[in-house]
């Protein structure tokens, strides 16, 4: 009996086991919290607002929780079904894939070579490139697009794709990280019996994980999300993206109702949100390694 009743000195020493956390962690977690409420709670209202019974005005149901998943599956088949959604869905997956591969192939390649090898005018058409990441959008976007008018790629994939694929900040980028990899490690490949692109394929490359994930990512998020570029280089529905479709729900003169228009911009929230789902190690990675480069 005695045993079992702990003594003074006993819970006293497992008091002091308990850490007790301080005023500045409570703080930064009551920081932490609201950042991500503010950041969660509009996602969850246009998921609340889609899986919601439609035509019930906000001003009656505040739609703060979901309460009609057949209404809200029989929203996005009617944005299916009268739209063509699933075109667009596949216009921009493929604009967004093939423009991440090029921007990645082609920064990589000529990074490659001004990161590790000296050549004649180097320094100038580096500074000619950092140059253009000043020019203005609406500067080049008439330029551009009448040289592919000319080429007669209006309306068409490699209308929408091969003018994004030079990216200067792509090359810039990817030229501050190849330049960390150790000439020696080439010399070495060389050694081997290694050609000019097997040091880029087998050595450059892989050691430039990191900078591709960031450079992938970023390239994502402003293909995903483009509009002006699909504007004017797409005006048939064949070819229209994802966020043209949006546009014509939230033009001033759409009389659909704000559950179907909050519908479409549902599912163009979609992708991204399953792009940082399925790669978040990746971007975490990413963007830690960005930073630790700055």
């Amino acid at each position: 009996m005695t045993d079992a009743i702990a003594s003074p000195s006993a819970l006293a020493s497992n008091r002091r086991k308990i850490k007790v956390p301080s005023l500045w962690t409570v703080l930064k977690w009551i920081a932490a919290i609201s950042v991500a409420v503010v950041a969660l709670f509009p996602l969850w209202w246009m998921f609340s607002v889609v899986f919601a019974e439609a035509g019930v005005p906000v001003a009656v149901n505040p739609r703060l929780y979901p309460t009609s998943f057949t209404d809200g599956f029989a929203k996005i088949w009617e944005v299916f079904e009268e739209t063509g959604y699933l075109r667009a869905y596949y216009v921009s997956i493929m604009y967004t894939i093939l423009t991440i591969a090029g921007v990645l192939l082609i920064s990589s390649m000529a990074a490659f070579e001004f990161a590790l090898f000296d050549f004649p005018g180097k320094n100038a058409l580096f500074a000619v490139v950092m140059l253009s990441l000043m020019v203005p959008l609406a500067v080049t976007l008439i330029p551009t697009y009448l040289l592919v008018a000319q080429l007669g790629w209006v309306n068409t994939m490699q209308g929408l794709v091969v003018p994004g694929l030079a990216s200067a900040f792509g090359l810039f980028m990817m030229t501050q990280f190849m330049q960390s990899i150790p000439k020696e490690t080439l010399e070495a490949g060389r050694l081997e019996g290694a050609n000019h692109f097997q040091l880029y394929w087998y050595i450059a490359l892989p050691l430039s994980k990191n900078a591709l994930i960031t450079l992938a990512i970023l390239t994502f998020m402003k293909t995903w999300g483009n509009f002006i570029w699909p504007l004017v280089v797409s005006n048939t529905r064949e070819v229209y993206t994802v966020s043209q479709v949006i546009n014509q729900f939230n033009s001033p003169f759409s009389h659909t109702t704000v559950d179907v228009v909050m519908t479409a911009n549902f599912l163009a929230a979609i992708p991204p949100i399953l792009f940082f789902v399925f790669f978040q190690r990746w971007i975490i990675e990413g963007v830690q390694m960005s930073g630790s480069k700055g």
